[in-house]
């Protein structure tokens, strides 16, 4: 794990209180493409609790995108060639992890089952590949304008401020979008939490990819359900908010979500990656 000049990171993880093992797994890198261009890859997964050897599951995905990653960074010296590859290439790994996920857990008589989410951040643009419900969130810094013969002040995009960035692969997701139920339903719903697609437990994967421009000020936080699922996004952002403007280093910052997590009686693995431009 390392950081270029430019960058600022947190990251914290902890097990759930009745497990055995932290079946997540989070990663942060980053490099030079050459003297002037930074690459940076953030990395999310979460082992599936029901399935055996979860922690191995996500461990073994998120290092194999990391050797893709270094292979990468060996043939581009170049930001957009580089960027390009990734894009053209990144579905088909996900695609390569889940059918070697399955080939072990046949081998072993056992199910290698994970979420993967991964960002890539190359100058002002992002790339997202994403199977599971680990989420992405993108956060802006407010922008307010004063009001005419009033010290009040409006913040013009507040809708966007927080923002998810990658798709639920769950029934309660799937509900919503079918028009079946609301979302305030779904979520109530036993069957919210089930994924419809998982790294290496079924042959078919359709990733979710989405690439973007990004500005130095934005922030980037990925995290497992095991902390989203205790809060509301409203919760999160202001709890992310309220520690920048205190100046807390992200460090500090991720670290007081888990410590959110302990006292909401987390009871699923909690890890939390946040990433953001220095000298703000």
């Amino acid at each position: 794990m390392n950081a270029t000049k430019g960058i600022d990171f947190g990251l914290f993880t902890m097990k759930g209180p009745d497990k055995k093992i932290n079946e997540d797994y989070i990663e942060y890198t980053s490099s030079y493409l050459n003297q002037n261009e930074e690459a940076h890859i953030l990395i999310a997964a979460d082992g599936m609790g029901g399935h055996t050897f979860g922690d191995i599951a996500s461990f073994y995905a998120a290092n194999y995108i990391l050797k893709w990653w270094r292979t990468k960074l060996i043939k581009h010296d170049n930001s957009e060639r580089f960027l390009e590859d990734c894009q053209d290439t990144i579905a088909g790994i996900f695609h390569v992890i889940n059918q070697k996920l399955i080939d072990i857990g046949k081998r072993e008589d056992h199910h290698l089952g994970t979420t993967l989410s991964v960002l890539i951040i190359v100058d002002d643009q992002y790339l997202i590949c994403h199977v599971g419900d680990t989420r992405i969130y993108r956060v802006r810094k407010p922008i307010a304008i004063r009001l005419e013969e009033s010290d009040d002040t409006i913040d013009l995009e507040q809708s966007k401020r927080f923002v998810q960035l990658t798709k639920d692969h769950t029934w309660a997701r799937m509900q919503v979008e079918n028009g079946a139920l609301s979302e305030r339903e779904a979520e109530k719903d036993d069957k919210s939490h089930l994924l419809t697609q998982c790294m290496g437990v079924k042959g078919e994967i359709d990733p979710f990819v989405s690439m973007d421009t990004c500005s130095e000020e934005e922030h980037f936080i990925l995290c497992t359900d095991g902390l989203y699922s205790l809060f509301t996004k409203e919760d999160l952002h202001k709890q992310f908010q309220e520690g920048l403007e205190r100046e807390h280093s992200l460090q500090k910052i991720a670290e007081h979500f888990c410590n959110m997590a302990r006292d909401a009686n987390y009871h699923d693995d909690v890890s939390v990656l946040i990433l953001g431009r220095k000298g703000r």
